[in-house]
């Protein structure tokens, strides 16, 4: 299987914009994307500032057509999704949505690429929401060692700075500094557009060239960016955290992307720690239990020099020894036969090519990177070609390189921690939903979807939260991990190599009200991945070292998420409403339950709840839906029919206030109230409350962040229940800005719940809703998901085909009773503050 010719076109522009165009019919959805080559290393003078970062976030604040308010209802009334990201080398602007909204898309975009107004009004108070971020991101421990890594490995290379900035060369920032960036690096011969999806080519050129027609001809000097001194010499860095364990990264430079020996090193990062069957994951975790969790990674791009890394989370005492491990695995493989193991490597990473076709968003990223880094937009295919040819030789060679004279180590340590010594695409035609009930009581749900030779399987099995007890809290998480370990015919190494050889995988994860287990994979391999996936269901080996593996990962988890603020807020806000039971429980469970749960516990766990009774399949992707049951019906129908497992009431209790502290930065609230069931008729109106409150248009943004600049994040979560859910306002802020924000935020949940969502915004946030749906069924895995779930409620399978309608059916009024009903009750309130 061959990836795809690209029959996307690229010209360039009389003013020197490239435009890139990829019509696709096969959905009513397009992803149009602006790539403006500039990023944190190209900020000259103010490098470290983080002004490209500070940029992206300012032309959000209107262009010449739209202020800023104007411009986020417009995007949202065209049922947009939109977003911006900032990287070192390029800033991105995009929006997703339906292709009927493409011209007021194209619109909006070039406005903020081209047309900013940049308000001076808006600086300082922008300024303020970004020192926030930069607060937050100081209490996470994935972007500090992240920081501490690239701040080691590179010593003149710009990316030693990280993308947002340094707090005292982001705060030196002027006005001026921010027009004059925008006005010297938002060039169009330095951008690009790529478009995806459903348009006429020829129409499309007009409206572009219609909205660039007045962007003046780019030019000018690039700023210097200097390559990094070469390394002679181990680096080493070390700093500590509130972390359970450590977080530790060995890392290697390696060639840019252009090199020849750069497929040879994503095939290495692929065979050493991609999976469960990767050399690292079996070696040091499974079977000489030194790493919590393993994996590596290469990461490259054009012009510069990228990295090969193994990232772990390990226990303090076991750093050096875990370090050695991963040199004695480099030095091993020159002595083995890599054979199955190349071929397994090369599946995996191309079955994850081809998951990209399968959404506009994705095939434009595909497209624009292609265009970033080669300017070829057939470069994924030339790759995956040039990663097909990769040898054994190759691999080894490259390994061989790895060694510890220059090797980058870094440690993240626990505080007090001892210091460690394509073709022509194929038209999409909707195929009919099928349902089939075997005799024990499975119910398969087949959803046939030929776009592109992929799978994807979920079932769901009805338990969740409140089937745990106070004493098994976190039995769910835990069968979940443990699941996939292994079987009564196949060893968990076995399961692992013969998915991943296939570029295949198998999960499982846990829900407020149901265990999901999914498996995915190639088309022709569909007889093999039902067979594993059905005795992983019927017959998991739960052994007892995987078992005690899984849950110190668990409990390492649960020690992080206890440190997490918003964690913090959102888990006492659910034990406070659900009186610690039910869903009042955290999923992770607790230090005493993961003490006491043990393989009898989940054995028990998965006798009672995987029955025929209790368990749904779905199946999306590109199969034989009568060749699908007869290969199905032998395996499943082993299951015993068992007993439909009913969940116990929920018993609420609202109205409580409550603090709590933790030593961070940051001030956290979270308020909640009684939600809606999952087959309420409350369940969509809530919906379209949270998409009105959660928007850049909605009254939390508009008026607590941008009007008054009291948070950083704000925003609503909800989760609908067996009998009830919850809905949950939240916002992060300052501490001594808490109690005016929780003041605001009660306040406009107020309005909420008198007015609902007001008239002017009701058909935009519809639009949005209705375009989520719309991007939401391009997606194998979302489709077979929600298909699981609705018919574990006893739902048609084609439910989620059914929504656009009945969105299309709600009043404001409907809406609005909804939000009354549900607000109106006294709010549940957390607050999280820093320790005194």
């Amino acid at each position: 299987m061959e990836y795809p010719v690209v029959t996307a076109t690229s010209e360039t522009l009389p003013n020197g914009l490239s435009l890139i165009l990829d019509p696709d019919p096969s959905a009513p959805v397009v992803s149009a994307q602006i790539w403006v080559e500039t990023g944190s290393i190209h900020e000259g003078a103010r490098l470290g500032s983080g002004i490209s970062h500070f940029l992206e976030h300012m032309v959000f604040k209107g262009t010449r057509d739209y202020d800023g308010e104007t411009l986020a209802n417009t995007v949202q009334a065209a049922g947009g999704h939109w977003n911006a990201y900032t990287s070192f080398d390029r800033t991105v602007y995009y929006i997703d949505g339906p292709s009927s909204s493409l011209p007021e898309f194209l619109k909006i975009l070039t406005g903020l690429v081209f047309f900013p107004t940049l308000p001076e009004a808006e600086f300082e108070k922008e300024k303020d929401v970004i020192r926030r971020e930069i607060d937050m991101g100081l209490d996470d421990p994935d972007n500090v060692a992240s920081r501490l890594l690239f701040s080691t490995t590179f010593v003149s290379d710009p990316r030693r700075h990280p993308v947002i900035g340094h707090r005292h060369l982001f705060d030196a920032l002027s006005y001026d500094d921010l027009r004059n960036y925008h006005r010297s690096r938002y060039t169009p011969d330095r951008s690009f557009m790529v478009i995806s999806g459903d348009f006429d080519a020829e129409e499309m050129r007009s409206l572009v060239a219609a909205a660039i027609a007045d962007v003046p001809l780019g030019g000018g000097p690039d700023p210097l960016v200097p390559q990094d001194t070469p390394q002679i010499g181990p680096r080493r860095a070390r700093a500590t955290f509130a972390v359970p364990a450590s977080r530790l990264t060995m890392a290697w430079k390696t060639p840019p992307l252009s090199h020849p020996d750069t497929p040879a090193v994503d095939v290495l990062s692929t065979v050493l720690g991609r999976g469960r069957s990767a050399r690292l994951y079996r070696h040091l975790r499974q079977e000489r239990e030194l790493a919590l969790e393993i994996s590596a990674w290469a990461w490259n791009g054009p012009g510069r020099e990228g990295l090969f890394a193994v990232s772990a989370e390990v226990r303090p005492d076991n750093r050096e020894a875990l370090v050695e491990g991963v040199m004695a695995e480099l030095a091993k493989l020159q002595e083995d036969d890599l054979t199955d193991e190349l071929a397994k490597a090369k599946r995996q990473i191309a079955a994850s090519q081809f998951r990209s076709l399968t959404s506009a968003s994705g095939r434009a990223a595909d497209l624009a990177s292609n265009w970033h880094e080669a300017r070829d937009l057939d470069f994924t295919r030339h790759y995956l070609k040039a990663l097909h040819a990769v040898t054994q030789e190759d691999v080894k060679r490259v390994a061989a390189s790895f060694i510890a004279e220059r090797m980058t180590l870094t440690v993240l340590d626990p505080e007090g921690a001892a210091v460690a010594d394509r073709a022509s695409k194929r038209r999409r035609v909707r195929e009919e939903v099928r349902t089939h009930i075997l005799e024990n009581g499975v119910t398969i749900a087949l959803l046939p979807d030929r776009r592109v030779p992929l799978l994807h399987f979920q079932t769901a099995v009805r338990s969740g939260l409140p089937s745990e007890t106070e004493v098994s809290n976190g039995i769910n998480q835990l069968l979940a991990a443990t699941l996939p370990q292994g079987t009564a015919t196949r060893s968990a190494e076995e399961l692992a190599v013969e998915l991943e050889s296939l570029g295949a995988s198998i999960g499982a994860s846990a829900g407020n009200n149901a265990l999901l287990v999914q498996a995915a994979g190639l088309a022709p391999d569909f007889s093999v991945l039902a067979d594993a996936l059905a005795e992983v269901l019927r017959a998991p080996l739960l052994a007892s070292d995987a078992v005690a593996r899984e849950k110190a990962s668990q409990r390492t988890a649960l020690e992080e998420a206890l440190e997490d603020p918003l964690h913090t807020g959102l888990g006492e806000l659910r034990r406070a409403l659900f009186n610690g039971a039910g869903y009042g429980r955290d999923s992770l469970g607790t230090r005493l339950s993961l003490d006491v749960i043990d393989r009898t516990a989940l054995a028990s766990h998965h006798h009672r709840h995987f029955t025929g009774a209790n368990l749904t399949l779905a199946i999306a992707g590109d199969f034989d839906p009568a060749a699908a049951i007869d290969t199905l019906s032998p395996l499943l129908s082993a299951m015993p029919a068992g007993q439909t497992w009913s969940p116990p009431d929920s018993y609420l209790y609202h109205g409580t206030d409550l603090t709590f502290r933790l030593p961070k930065k940051q001030a956290v609230l979270a308020i909640g109230y009684p939600g809606a069931a999952a087959l309420s008729e409350d369940r969509h109106a809530l919906s379209m409350l949270q998409e009105y409150c959660n928007d850049m248009a909605g009254p939390l943004f508009t008026r607590i962040r941008e009007d008054l600049g009291l948070a950083y994040q704000v925003g609503t979560t909800q989760f609908l229940g067996f009998d009830t859910g919850m809905f949950a306002f939240y916002l992060a802020t300052s501490p001594g800005q808490a109690e005016l924000a929780k003041a605001e935020l009660m306040a406009e949940i107020a309005k909420i719940a008198t007015r609902g969502i007001p008239d002017e915004a009701f058909e935009r946030v519809r639009s949005t809703v209705l375009s989520s749906l719309a991007i939401q069924q391009q997606s194998l895995s979302s489709t077979a998901r929600q298909a699981a779930i609705d018919l574990l409620f006893g739902q048609p399978a084609d439910q989620h085909r059914q929504l656009p309608d009945i969105y299309k059916a709600l009043t404001p009024e409907s809406v609005r009773a909804t939000a009354e009903r549900i607000f109106s009750v006294a709010a549940t309130t957390i607050t999280v503050l820093p320790e005194d």
